[in-house]
């Protein structure tokens, strides 16, 4: 009998327009990075080789202030993959794939314009829309090192910080402090823009296909033009030594690969009219106006 008079009860909520509410969303911190041109990359032996250095130019952007949560996840894609439980952990065990499709879902779910076209395995990137989208390499590394506040130097890097600093175990959950498992977001110190865990707790997924650096100067990269088979991951995490939590260290696997260490961050073009428009002293940061930055314990 219950489930008839569910079935009716739908029935005449579609009639009369009036359907259930979908779970709110909330809007995600997100921090402005402010563009500039740096040396990505470093000369640092035994890495020199994968993360050749050259001069990189980026536009302004903002990038999430933690790594997606499975709070955030959940609300948005109505499960939850991960295998370390908990509303504040970073969201795992999810795919390259799963991430994009994550973005314009949220996109949406905002009333943004989603990024992506995904047809099966592949997906087009709409650089014009407003929506939700995966880093490129160049911004996360950009946005890891602090960006105009600590990315910017006059010569290329021969020793890569972490993502804060040189103190990793102020500043990140790796396989010497985890107890082999990630940790709730935004329990360690955050770096030079307000931004944690961009080293340690969970590799994160970026835009590009994994390639050989160029060795000139370029602006705005986005990755190979051509597929490689393999997506790049940046960050390092729990289970990973110190080194390879560095800001500069370069990790690649296929878009199709989950783990209980792979997760991501998000991030989204500036919108200049609306950033034109605000007075002078929200100019920084318009999501200041929307949410509210994750507090440091």
């Amino acid at each position: 009998m219950t489930k008839y008079l569910i079935t009716i009860s739908v029935f005449w909520c579609a009639v009369l327009g009036v359907l259930p509410a979908q779970q709110e969303v909330p809007v995600p911190a997100m921090v402005f990075v402010e563009g500039g041109t740096f040396w990505q990359g470093s000369k640092e032996a035994p890495y020199s080789s994968n993360e050749r250095a050259h001069r990189t130019t980026l536009s302004s952007f903002y990038i999430s202030q933690t790594e997606v949560t499975q709070e955030l996840w959940t609300a948005v894609m109505g499960t939850n993959p991960s295998r370390f439980s908990g509303k504040d952990r970073p969201v795992e065990n999810v795919s390259w794939l799963d991430a994009v499709k994550f973005c314009n879902a949220l996109s949406e779910r905002h009333g943004y314009t989603p990024v992506y076209t995904i047809s099966g395995l592949t997906v087009e990137w709409n650089r014009e829309a407003n929506g939700y989208r995966l880093p490129t390499e160049a911004e996360w590394e950009y946005a890891a090192r602090g960006g105009i506040k600590g990315a910017i130097t006059e010569e290329p890097l021969t020793r890569s910080p972490y993502s804060g600093g040189f103190d990793i175990n102020q500043i990140a959950w790796y396989d010497a402090n985890s107890g082999k498992a990630s940790k709730p977001v935004a329990t360690k110190a955050p770096n030079e823009l307000g931004i944690y865990d961009m080293s340690g707790n969970v590799w994160e997924w970026c835009w590009d296909w994994y390639g050989e650096y160029p060795s000139g100067e370029v602006t705005n990269p986005t990755g190979p033009e051509k597929p490689t088979g393999y997506r790049v991951l940046r960050g390092g995490a729990w289970f990973t030594p110190a080194k390879l939590t560095r800001a500069t260290y370069r990790y690649w696997n296929t878009p199709t690969f989950k783990s209980n260490s792979v997760g991501f961050r998000i991030a989204r073009n500036v919108d200049e009219e609306i950033r034109l428009s605000l007075p002078a002293e929200l100019s920084v940061d318009p999501y200041q106006i929307l949410s509210a930055p994750v507090k440091h314990p």
